[in-house]
């Protein structure tokens, strides 16, 4: 009698993937078994044996793209034989209430899975980097975590973190220097840590990247006791370490190598020898163009806290000032007032204060082109909102959104004519989508313009990419 009561069990099981689940590919849309409105993209290796325990590693998109983000972990999850759960329904930017749906649906799908529960890992970047360490903390029941682009958040501090983490943040991520203090942080707290910078903006990692957190996280394994020990392994991965601290080295990045070197003597320590890695940070401590390289950077981390205190820690009063006034600023003057120009100029230049130029260009762009503008159109005020659209397009000109919601702001304050304008710009830099702007209330005030019925027509005459 107790046996007849798993058969239901087992062909609910079944019907959810036929016989059973596909190794070696991204199964997409899969529902979780306590609410199916909640859904992920799944990826077991082609190794998979549901007699043996493999890593599992949760993936949260901050834009609710399973599959996307899954792919970034493919080729590592294959390599090293990890099971991928991918969510399509974390965010980030949003009051919470989705990302406590997805995670209470979520995290119990382990149980439908050969997983060691030892080895649970999450990957997050941006928000759900944040929300990847809130379950670390809050759970401990995660081995690792691989935050990208995500900042300190007073609740969750690196000191609590009982996990291994390896941080990402690209050059001109404007939460870079959030991460490095992340880092300093763990080191501080003697956590086992790592972290590299990429070229790029406020962006996820690639496979490559990927591949390089999850084999460090197998290596931490190692150390930590939670999987057998495997000399080939650490001795691909401490070659592949020293490559890439040589690489660094020979491309002039002299603070970065010292970096790398130092994260493989407390990567590899206990595990083989360290003589060669020890070398290298004794060398490049005593560098005299390190030290110099060093000095910059510190001075660019210096430049880019104070324009943060003193510059956009002034957009409130200015903002308010111009309300009390009555007074609308222009697009122009609050450019000035924000020192974009300046901005501009150093961000042209490949050294760490052009780095740091960059880093704020993109926090600026993000405050204005979307949160300032959430806000001021919220409240209504479509004159100030278009202000502020204004310097986003003036940072990315080449961005159709920013252009976009210029369009609507101005058309929601009567200015038909600007509006029109702001509009043939998104076009020209992309916008496309032509049942989204017939659906948009923002814009109702212009539909009557012979010059948007031209403007819709380009969009339709215009194959999406």
């Amino acid at each position: 009698m107790r046996r007849l009561l798993w058969f239901p069990l087992l062909l609910i099981a079944i019907s959810l993937f036929g016989a059973e689940p596909a190794r070696g590919k991204l199964v997409e849309n899969v529902a979780a078994l306590s609410d199916a409105t909640q859904t992920y993209t799944l990826y077991l290796p082609a190794s998979y044996d549901p007699a043996h325990a493999y890593p599992l590693l949760f993936v949260f998109d901050p834009r609710s793209r399973g599959t996307v983000a899954a792919e970034i972990f493919r080729p590592a999850a294959e390599e090293y034989g990890w099971i991928l759960i991918s969510s399509n329904q974390t965010r980030s930017d949003d009051d919470g209430a989705p990302n406590a749906r997805a995670l209470k649906a979520l995290l119990p799908e382990s149980a439908r899975y050969a997983i060691d529960p030892k080895r649970i890992y999450a990957a997050g970047f941006s928000g759900t980097a944040m929300l990847s360490w809130a379950i670390g903390v809050n759970t401990g029941g995660l081995a690792g975590v691989i935050g990208v682009g995500g900042r300190l958040v007073e609740h969750i501090p690196p000191a609590k973190f009982s996990f291994a983490h390896y941080g990402f943040s690209g050059d001109s991520d404007f939460n870079n220097r959030e991460m490095r203090l992340v880092d300093a942080e763990l080191e501080k707290a003697g956590k086992a840590h790592r972290f590299e910078t990429f070229a790029g903006d406020h962006r996820w990692i690639g496979p490559e990247l990927a591949r390089d957190a999850v084999g460090w996280l197998e290596v931490e394994a190692m150390k930590e006791g939670r999987r057998g020990r495997d000399e080939a392994l650490i001795g691909r991965r401490y070659a592949a370490d020293l490559a890439r601290a040589k690489a660094l080295e020979t491309d002039g990045k002299g603070p970065e190598a010292l970096r790398r070197y130092r994260a493989i003597a407390a990567t590899y320590d206990g595990l083989i020898p360290l003589a060669a890695a020890g070398a290298q940070v004794t060398r490049l401590q005593a560098d005299p163009a390190v030290k110099k390289a060093l000095k910059e950077e510190a001075a660019a981390d210096s430049y880019e806290q104070r324009y943060r205190r003193e510059v956009l820690g002034s957009i409130p009063s200015l903002l308010g000032a111009a309300q009390q006034a009555h007074e609308t600023p222009t697009a122009a003057g609050l450019a000035r007032d924000l020192q974009v120009g300046d901005l501009k100029r150093r961000a042209a230049h490949d050294t760490y204060d052009g780095a740091a130029a960059r880093r704020l260009l993109e926090s600026l762009f993000a405050q204005t082109a979307f949160y300032m503008m959430r806000d001021l159109m919220g409240r209504h005020e479509y004159p100030l909102a278009a202000a502020v659209l204004g310097v986003a397009t003036e940072i990315h000109p080449d961005r159709w959104p920013p252009w976009y919601n210029l369009g609507a702001a101005y058309a929601r304050a009567g200015d038909r004519r600007r509006s029109l304008d702001a509009l043939e710009k998104a076009i020209a830099a992309g916008f496309h989508d032509a049942a989204g702007l017939a659906a948009d209330e923002d814009y109702a005030g212009v539909r009557g313009e012979e010059r948007y019925r031209q403007l819709t027509g380009k969009i339709e005459a215009t194959p999406s990419s």
